[in-house]
């Protein structure tokens, strides 16, 4: 660790925590209150992902408390093979997706959440000195811009799938 106090890197981490627990409810709730049953498995999916963050925030908060090394941060894919596998599925749902005007809500208030979060943990990484939690900031900014893209794909989907079919081929 750096010069940064570990009171200086666990404060942002808490915030990041709850953060993460708000993200977990609302997608939750938003996949109980959707009527499609694909929006309601990618935001159930989304709940998942909030939960998994959570698990990655409390073991590397408990190893800054510890003075230990961080937990290495591994990603099994990229960012763009990610978003390719979603959209190569969603595009198998064509004709079962009808938007409603929950889903594009539910779609809408999604985009918007995991651009705040991505916003509040780049500020975050450009605050800290320490490469380790920079790191771990960042690997965060990648996850919820992944969601973001997501979500804002699945949005273009619901709204003009004959469009999101172009956008695919070209």
């Amino acid at each position: 660790m750096t010069g940064q106090s570990k009171a200086s890197i666990l404060e942002p981490l808490r915030m990041a925590l709850r953060l993460e627990e708000e993200g977990r409810k609302f997608f939750a709730d938003a996949a109980a209150q959707v009527r499609n049953p694909h929006a309601r498995q990618t935001l159930a999916f989304l709940a998942d992902e909030e939960s998994k963050h959570i698990e990655r925030i409390k073991d590397f908060s408990r190893s800054i408390e510890a003075g230990m090394a961080a937990p290495p941060i591994s990603a099994s894919e990229s960012i763009e093979q990610r978003v390719k596998s979603f959209n190569d599925h969603l595009a198998t749902l064509r004709a079962d997706m009808g938007p409603t005007a929950s889903d594009v809500e539910a779609y809408t208030m999604a985009v918007k959440f995991e651009n705040g979060a991505a916003d509040f943990y780049r500020e975050q990484m450009e605050a800290s000195d320490d490469p380790e939690v920079r790191l771990f900031y960042q690997w965060l900014v990648d996850e919820e811009s992944l969601h973001s893209e997501v979500l804002g794909s699945c949005l273009r989907f619901i709204q003009d799938p004959a469009d999101w079919f172009k956008g695919r081929q070209s």
